[in-house]
């Protein structure tokens, strides 16, 4: 190898923009706009909070079967583009980005915790179709990998619903009934860490864990962004 490649490794490519990114998977100037959370968050979703214990949102809710929820970075108009770039535009390559959030999450807040599965939350065989992945089997697959907690597929998709984006919390929570089912056993008291790409009101992730903790699993949530 040349000296020179040894003192200016070869640059790679910013896997948002393209730009000229050395020592990251994203360029500084993107970067900039990540914005990491952290400081005081909501115990249970962890949200950015100003007090200590659970936010509003959390507090009205009539029950959560998550124990808790942490998530990498705030979801913002750089945040919202790359995971629309990644989700919906087949740009898979950003999938490592995204992971390597999670992983950064999961060590801040999860490593003390022994898990015994990782698992994700599934789509509907149609939009699977449609999309040619699950960005959240994808996000698990990483994490696994980074943190060899074994991956098990343990839940399925009855039906679809509508995009959770475009819907309001009574509308999501009244869609999300019965639209997941246990796909494989899991075993009583087990640590299960769940994956998602975005929290928005935690309904999703609630009702997955709900169908979990019937089976007497200690459901944990982490998502990339909130």
């Amino acid at each position: 190898m040349r000296l020179l490649n040894l003192l200016y490794p070869v640059s790679k490519r910013c896997a948002f923009c393209e730009r000229r990114a050395v020592s990251h998977l994203i360029c500084r100037l993107c970067d900039k706009d990540i914005h990491r959370i952290g400081g005081l968050i909501c115990s249970c979703c962890g949200k950015s909070v100003e007090t200590e214990g659970d936010c509003e949102d959390c507090q009205q809710r009539p029950e959560t079967f998550f124990l808790s929820n942490r998530s990498a970075v705030q979801y913002n108009d750089k945040v919202k583009e790359i995971i629309g770039l990644y989700k919906y535009r087949g740009r898979e390559s950003l999938s490592s980005v995204l992971g390597e959030w999670l992983v950064e999450a999961y060590r801040s807040y999860y490593s003390s915790t022994s898990f015994q599965a990782i698992t994700f939350v599934p789509i509907h065989e149609w939009r699977l179709q449609e999309r040619g992945f699950n960005q959240a089997q994808q996000l698990a697959v990483y994490l696994s990998l980074h943190t060899k907690i074994p991956l098990v597929s343990l839940l399925s998709r009855t039906r679809s619903t509508e995009k959770q984006s475009k819907q309001h919390r009574a509308q999501r929570l009244q869609a999300l009934q019965g639209a997941f089912q246990l796909r494989n056993t899991v075993s009583a008291g087990s640590k299960v860490l769940l994956v998602d790409d975005i929290y928005t009101t935690g309904s999703t992730v609630n009702e997955c864990a709900r169908i979990l903790a019937k089976e007497g699993a200690k459901v944990y949530a982490l998502t990339v962004a909130r």
